[in-house]
């Protein structure tokens, strides 16, 4: 078992447990709709942490983690087209709910839970075929980079730009997670946004000028 991987998720469930809550909390639809991503993407963590600790639950809890991570994509979709109007939103939203349970129905027949595995290394691949790993990005891209663009314009000077680029440093690595094979290349993605997570979520826990001008 890979000390540092334990550590990546560890730190990975209390960073978007942390801004979750942070987020939820406050009046703002786009800041609670992102803090509902944030703790549905908490509950795939730990369950694909449970999965790497407990190998032979793994494959249940890729695909449990999976249903989850792919609802933190609908909650982001919703934030992403807040701007229109009510009933619109709505509907694309549960537009978007069927095409995520599509992928997710693509995904667990084209690379169900069993062909996941943990390397040698210790690290957890999920081991998708790329047309899954495809679907994923896309799904992920659409969502997350309006919402993020959103979210970053409700806070004001350097913690817009904060949240924005570090946010967009989880999405990229994010994809790399999903795609490479390469230990070395997963390593260095790791501690990157490792690093970025815990910049982000220590900021706007402690510092009060982050949250000035939110409701």
């Amino acid at each position: 078992m890979n000390p540092f991987v334990i550590f990546f998720f560890a730190h990975s469930v209390i960073a978007t447990l942390v801004l979750g809550i942070l987020f939820i909390r406050r009046n703002d639809s786009v800041l609670k709709s992102f803090g509902v991503t944030m703790l549905l993407n908490a509950i795939a963590f730990t369950i694909w942490s449970f999965g790497l600790i407990s190998p032979e639950n793994l494959n249940a809890s890729v695909s449990i983690g999976n249903v989850f991570f792919l609802s933190s994509l609908v909650s982001l979709f919703y934030v992403s087209v807040h701007k229109q109007k009510i009933p619109t939103r709505w509907l694309l939203t549960a537009l978007s709910a069927i095409a995520v349970a599509c992928i997710f129905y693509v995904g667990y027949k084209l690379a169900p839970g069993h062909r996941a595995y943990i390397s040698p290394e210790g690290l957890l691949f999920f081991n998708g075929r790329p047309i899954t790993q495809m679907l994923y990005i896309f799904a992920f891209m659409i969502a997350a980079l309006p919402a993020i663009e959103l979210l970053a314009n409700k806070f004001k000077a350097s913690y817009s730009s904060l949240v924005r680029y570090i946010l967009i440093i989880e999405v990229v690595g994010g994809i790399m997670l999903i795609t490479s094979v390469d230990f070395q290349t997963l390593n260095i993605v790791g501690w990157i946004m490792g690093l970025a997570y815990l910049l982000l979520w220590t900021s706007l826990l402690f510092s009060k000028k982050a949250w000035a001008e939110i409701a």
